[in-house]
């Protein structure tokens, strides 16, 4: 048993996480085993979630003031809370997988997104985005498409005026190549 003040620092340190996280899932781990519960824990904290059980009485101290206050309803029986503050698709890739799975026996129950009361079905479209990593790069290359599209363009001009009938350059191909990665660099 926790004495009143550790109950009040976890419902002071609960309120901001549920102000912090921009995505909260409440979920019923009602039969789960210490094991899966152990996996669901390690594999949201590799993608940047956490997973919490906790007190439903206690959490009707913490959620007022927070966008869970929306959902406060779902705080019935067990109650586990997945947290998730940057990769919000990372972490909801995570509960798909452990949602969808026969293997495990989590359900959801209710979530909070980006401030927004959410179904099960926002929290599987959202797992069907790309990664953080994966818009990152998409993003750098097409940033870097146009730039490549100018030295490609130029790069056939100068094929252009030095060899203006011949069909295939293969004598110069060496300094072409070096002209090619001169305008590359710039």
């Amino acid at each position: 048993m926790r004495n009143r003040k550790e109950k009040e620092q976890l419902v002071k340190e609960m309120n901001e996480k549920f102000k912090k996280a921009s995505m909260v899932v409440l979920t019923d781990f009602h039969g789960m085993t210490v094991a899966e519960s152990t996996q669901l824990r390690r594999k949201l904290r590799e993608v940047g979630g956490e997973y919490k059980v906790v007190k439903n009485t206690l959490m009707r101290y913490a959620y007022p003031g927070t966008p869970v206050e929306q959902i406060k309803d779902a705080f019935v029986g067990p109650t586990g809370i997945v947290f998730a503050y940057d990769d919000i698709v990372s972490v909801a890739k995570v509960l798909k997988e452990f949602l969808s799975s026969e293997d495990f026996h989590l359900k959801f129950k209710s979530a909070v997104i980006e401030g927004k009361p959410a179904d099960e079905t926002a929290i599987k479209r959202l797992a069907e985005l790309p990664s953080r990593e994966e818009l990152l790069s998409q993003l750098v290359f097409t940033m870097k498409y146009p730039v490549n599209g100018i030295v490609w363009s130029l790069q056939n001009l100068l094929t252009r005026l030095v060899f203006p009938t011949a069909k295939s350059p293969s004598i110069t191909t060496l300094n072409l190549y070096s002209f090619s990665i001169f305008f590359s660099l710039i």
